[in-house]
């Protein structure tokens, strides 16, 4: 009687199906990166180091692969103590990274814009309060107290009469990592200097009406705050 001395090779096999699997994987990663909505439309904002206060802003189109200025650069003013990858609420950091620009807001009926645009009215709120459920969210108030942002105030002062809305901490929301994080004009002191912000990023009101004109939804705009190398 012979014996078949070969057994079933199932390292083999177990290696086999490994490669399937990491095969399978690596096409599913492929696809879902693939199917994000890439930015054709940056609004860059850079500061020459974690704690200043002034930088500059420009809007950069990527067309075909090629990166082009539209816009820009333009003085800039971010949080007065600078930028911060880690910011927390209050600290006067402007978060550095890249979040999308979701919107706009402001004082007129109407706006020149294709980005959705909403006129804020009275009772229009911002919630900055750690303590509150509605915590970086706009809400309805019949009072708006410190430290949430009253957007009708704000707007009528000038500020917010041209404003962008990014998705900072908007998803999830981390109660306590930073609220209310917007592009907006300039407020100015006594002097008529232009002052640093709380963690906002601010220009000219020049300049805040070409970024509504300019800004196309289809083309997935996003704020990129950065130190400059």
């Amino acid at each position: 009687m012979e014996f078949n001395s070969r057994q079933p090779d199932h390292s083999f096999r177990m290696k086999r199906c490994v490669g399937l699997l990491v095969v399978s994987l690596a096409v599913l990663v492929a696809s879902s990166v693939s199917a994000l909505p890439a930015a054709t439309q940056s609004v860059i904002v850079e500061v020459s180091s974690a704690t200043a206060s002034v930088g500059t802003l420009k809007v950069v189109e990527t067309i075909d692969g090629i990166e082009r200025v539209v816009l820009g650069p333009v003085p800039a003013r971010v949080g007065r103590n600078g930028v911060k990858r880690d910011r927390r609420e209050g600290d006067g950091t402007t978060p550095l990274g890249s979040m999308a620009i979701t919107g706009g807001f402001g004082s007129a009926a109407k706006a020149r814009t294709e980005i959705a645009y909403r006129r804020v009215v009275a009772g229009d709120c911002w919630i900055s309060d750690i303590g509150d459920r509605a915590y970086n969210r706009r809400v309805r108030r019949t009072r708006c107290d410190a430290p949430n942002e009253d957007l009708y105030r704000i707007a009528k002062g000038g500020a917010y009469e041209f404003a962008l809305t990014t998705d900072y901490n908007a998803s999830p929301i981390v109660t306590g990592k930073g609220s209310a994080i917007f592009v907006h004009v300039h407020s100015y002191d006594a002097a008529g200097r232009t002052k640093p912000t709380s963690g906002c990023v601010s220009v000219a009101r020049s300049v805040m009406k070409r970024l509504f004109a300019m800004l196309d939804p289809s083309k997935n705009p996003v704020l990129v705050v950065r130190i400059r190398r």
